[in-house]
C-alpha cells in the first residue's frame, strides 16, 4: 500500500535536485514565447504595468515580461529558483527597478492593491486544499487593484485531468527520463503522484498532492473574492475551453 503524502507542505521538499532540472527543460522556448504573447495580449501590451508572477519558479516568464516592458515581481517559494530568476534577470541586465523576486508562501503575500495584473501559469495551480486554495485567491485579489487581470492555467482541472490524467507514465526530456504514477483519491478529490527522474545514471523520487477543481469550482471561488471570470481557453491560441482541452488558461478581472 502506498505511503500517505504529507499533504500539507509536501511542495516544500519538492522543488530541488533533479525536480528543479526537469523543470528548467520542460518548457521550449516556442511554448514560452506563446505564453508571454497571450499575457501581453491579455493586459492590453501596456508597457510599465507592474504584474505579478506567482509562483514565479525560475523566471522562466518573469524576465521575458520584464523585457517586454512590464514591470514584474515575482514570488516563489523556492529559493535556488528565485536565486536563478535573479540571476537570470541580472544576465539579461534588468534593473531591480524592473524586476524583483521574493520567496514567499502564495498563501500569506500582502501587497495591499498593488499590482495591475497578476498571472499564475506553469501548471502551478492545485497545490493546496480548498482552504489552502481560498486563501491563495484571496491573498492575489488583495494585492490587485480594481479592474486588475488574473489569469490562471492548470492542466489538473476535472475537466482535463479525469479525462487525460494517465495512471502511469514514462515522459522523456532531453536527456532526463521521468516515470509518472498517479492515483486518484475520490473522497479528497486529489491525486498522490509519484515521480522517478533517472539522469546520468542517477536516480531521485519526489512525492506531489495535486487536487483537482471543476472549471465550475474555480470560478465559484474566485467570484468570492471580488473576481468577475471573464474568460475559459483551452490554449495559448484562444480555443474555447472544453471537456477533455489539453489544459484551462482562466482569465478573471478584479471588481
Amino acid at each position: 500500500m502506498a505511503e500517505t503524502l504529507s499533504r500539507d507542505n509536501w511542495y516544500k521538499d519538492f522543488f530541488q535536485g533533479k525536480t528543479l532540472e526537469l523543470w528548467r527543460r520542460a518548457k521550449s522556448l516556442d511554448q514560452t514565447e506563446a505564453e508571454c504573447a497571450f499575457l501581453q495580449e491579455v493586459f492590453d501590451g501596456e508597457d510599465r504595468f507592474h504584474l505579478l508572477d506567482v509562483p514565479c519558479g525560475n523566471g522562466r516568464l518573469s524576465v521575458p515580461m520584464a523585457q517586454a516592458g512590464f514591470k514584474i515581481t515575482g514570488v516563489d517559494y523556492s529559493e535556488e529558483f528565485t536565486d536563478e530568476a535573479a540571476n537570470e534577470a541580472k544576465s539579461a541586465k534588468l534593473s531591480k527597478d524592473a524586476i524583483q523576486f521574493i520567496r514567499s508562501d502564495m498563501r500569506t503575500i500582502s501587497f495591499k492593491q498593488k499590482f495591475d495584473g497578476a498571472f499564475c501559469l506553469g501548471n502551478s495551480f492545485g497545490y493546496f486544499d480548498r482552504e489552502g486554495t481560498a486563501k491563495m485567491f484571496n491573498a492575489i485579489s488583495g494585492s490587485l487593484k480594481t479592474g486588475a487581470k488574473f489569469v490562471l492555467d492548470s492542466v489538473m482541472t476535472a475537466e482535463t485531468f479525469l479525462v487525460d490524467g494517465a495512471k502511469r507514465e514514462w515522459v522523456r526530456v532531453g536527456d532526463m527520463l521521468m516515470l509518472v504514477e498517479n492515483r486518484y483519491n475520490c473522497r479528497e478529490s486529489c491525486v498522490e503522484t509519484d515521480y522517478i527522474f533517472v539522469h546520468d545514471g542517477k536516480e531521485e523520487i519526489r512525492r506531489a498532492v495535486h487536487w483537482i477543481y471543476t472549471t465550475g469550482e474555480i470560478c465559484s471561488m474566485l467570484e468570492k473574492v471580488d473576481f468577475k471570470v471573464l474568460e475559459l481557453f483551452g490554449s495559448t491560441e484562444c480555443d474555447s475551453y472544453e471537456l477533455g482541452s489539453e489544459k484551462l488558461l482562466l482569465v478573471a478581472e478584479k471588481k
